[in-house]
């Protein structure tokens, strides 16, 4: 997954706010298209797919891309695109065995000595290429108790 932390702040401004990016971060494939500039051909397949993997860009990362160019390498990191509807045989939606590695909820477990927690399903940007995607992020724990099994299997595990 490419992260992508912007500290730059517009002039005048007071201290850049983590939260604020949250805020007004795109959300819309229209919108996305309006500020690049990008021609309407674009806009039916993003919005399609865009319905079942939703657009999050900061806009700091978005003012970073070339207006008017469609081929932008970051644009194309969060610009739904009509192939991600394509239905390919030898794809599945857990690529890399997230289920099968949940021990409890919120944590995963694939390697000897290593364990995952997942926190949050927040993520600065949604990737297109976003091997999550349809992780169940709504099924961690919310709350301490919640937390209870996996911290007890943690504890116990030597």
């Amino acid at each position: 997954m490419a992260i992508v932390i912007s500290t730059t702040k517009p002039v005048g401004a007071g201290p850049f706010r983590w939260q604020e990016a949250v805020r007004t971060a795109i959300r819309d494939p229209d919108a996305l298209c309006d500020l690049l500039c990008l021609s309407s051909s674009h806009r039916a397949a993003a919005r399609r797919a865009a319905r079942r993997f939703p657009i999050f860009a900061p806009q700091s990362f978005v003012g970073k891309m070339r207006t008017g160019d469609p081929l932008d390498p970051l644009l194309r990191q969060v610009l739904p695109l009509a192939e991600e509807l394509d239905e390919v045989a030898a794809y599945t939606a857990d690529p890399v065995g997230d289920r099968n590695a949940a021990l409890t909820p919120g944590m995963l477990q694939k390697y000897n000595g290593r364990a995952l927690l997942i926190t949050t399903g927040a993520c600065a940007v949604h990737c297109r290429y976003c091997f999550r995607r349809h992780f169940p992020y709504g099924d961690s724990p919310r709350d301490w108790e919640q937390w209870r099994p996996a911290l007890d299997h943690l504890a116990a595990d030597s």
